[in-house]
């Protein structure tokens, strides 16, 4: 039953909740070379997939993502290949063996308005509620300072493309400016 839910909901270009948390909640990006290595293949599968990541965070023994796919069938080919680059590069760095993912990621498809912009905060908010940085912006490894500040972090690549899907996907009369945009993700 689950294999058909996924499949039933994947038919579709949508905008996806991407989530997954490590085995036991251990902490499996330990340093800034584990950071930057899952950040970099963040950008690599981006690229070689099309995916268009809006948001993202990556924690001590988590991540979240909030992407779209030209082809949303190929969702659990592109994290399962996610998965296992670092899982390879994990296990080589610390010369550890065994599962490092806690069962498969977990996907929530984005069909309104409101939840898009909530779930952009939440994603960005998790290094804040977790206590790790007073604001959002001020976490290296998340889309939060591109959206405060504009810094380029390599995921994220064109801010236009963002506003145009949202904007046609819920159906605003005018693109909002990038700052009205930030405002808007960061609003309590």
């Amino acid at each position: 039953m689950p294999a058909y839910a996924r499949k039933h909901q994947l038919n579709t270009s949508l905008i996806y909740h991407v989530y997954s948390r490590s085995s036991g909640k251990a902490h499996i990006f330990k340093s800034k070379d584990d950071f930057c290595c899952f950040a970099g293949l963040l950008s690599r599968y981006s690229l070689e997939f099309a995916l268009k990541i809006y948001h993202w965070v990556i924690m001590s023994n988590h991540y979240h993502l909030l992407l779209e796919l030209a082809d949303p069938r190929q969702i659990s080919r592109v994290m399962a290949g996610l998965s296992k680059a670092y899982s390879c590069y994990y296990h080589k760095t610390y010369s550890a063996v065994g599962f490092l993912w806690q069962g498969r990621f977990k996907l929530q498809p984005i069909q309104k308005e409101g939840y898009l912009f909530a779930c952009g905060r939440y994603i960005e908010r998790n290094p804040l509620r977790a206590g790790l940085v007073n604001e959002a912006h001020e976490y290296p490894y998340s889309s939060a300072g591109f959206y405060c500040s504009g810094k380029p972090e390599g995921i994220i690549r064109i801010i236009k493309t963002l506003l145009l899907t949202i904007c046609s996907k819920f159906s605003y009369k005018t693109i909002p400016s990038v700052n009205t945009t930030a405002f808007v993700l960061r609003r309590k």
